[in-house]
């Protein structure tokens, strides 16, 4: 299999197979286009055959087989029940697009990077980490590059983002509390089970004690600026702590 991107945010994938599996391959895109072919339907049948290739190997479909010949909108393929099944034969694509932090917030215009491809234009990599349900939104520091989020698309902390918290935090974010951070738990303020996403605004080390405390409801958290805690004790008191400046 050879990939060649081009200079025009487009790419070329040759695929080198049996000659029966070629066949059986191009008989089966060709009979998924034509199902999507009707009077409404303006694209060509060579660009519903790319459109059905991209969205069976790229989208989370639960069935592969259409049923039907409903239109499917302009710029999609054939993926039945939209995403968010469990992968074509348990095969899910993922695909990592990296984006500055700055240039998702439209204050800078420095290029996103797809991974497999290359740097890309920063109006594509906001539309991808806004909208695209087979992409992975990585965002990064503007001066470290390290990431500051994942957003929801997975509950685990990255390496790099752990790093980073851990030179925020210094300790548990409790107050009064400092036990290294080294030694304490990564927390989802507002928890994943919630929505809460895996983002630095959004997480904080809390040592082993403390975040017992939170998961049986005695103290509460939020995060009102990133790296800001604002801890509510049972009693209902409110304390805010802030990060400890780095040493110069």
């Amino acid at each position: 299999m050879d990939f060649h991107p081009d200079d025009d945010g487009m790419a070329w994938l040759n695929v080198y197979l049996p000659a029966e599996k070629a066949v059986a391959i191009d008989g089966r895109l060709t009979r998924l286009s034509r199902a999507l072919q009707c009077p409404e339907e303006t694209r060509t049948l060579a660009q519903l055959r790319t459109d059905v290739l991209t969205d069976l190997l790229t989208h989370t479909c639960p069935d592969p087989t259409i049923t039907g010949t409903g239109t499917a909108p302009a710029g999609a393929g054939a993926a039945p029940g939209g995403a968010g099944g469990a992968g074509w034969n348990g095969i899910q694509a993922q695909v990592h697009v990296t984006v500055p932090v700055l240039t998702l917030l439209d204050v800078d215009d420095a290029p996103g990077e797809l991974e497999g491809y290359g740097p890309i234009d920063p109006d594509l990599a906001r539309r991808l980490a806004a909208h695209a349900p087979s992409f992975t939104r990585l965002l990064t520091h503007p001066e470290t590059g390290a990431v500051l989020s994942v957003g929801r698309d997975t509950y685990t902390v990255p390496a790099d983002l752990k790093k980073w918290l851990r030179v925020r935090d210094r300790t548990c974010r409790h107050p009064g509390c400092n036990r290294s951070a080294a030694a304490a738990e990564l927390d989802h303020t507002i928890p994943w089970s919630r929505a809460g996403t895996t983002a630095h605004n959004n997480l904080a080390h809390l040592c082993r004690r403390h975040h017992m405390l939170k998961s049986q409801g005695l103290w509460h958290y939020n995060q009102p600026s990133p790296g800001i805690i604002t801890a509510t004790s049972p009693a209902g008191r409110t304390y805010q702590t802030q990060p400890e400046p780095v040493p110069g």
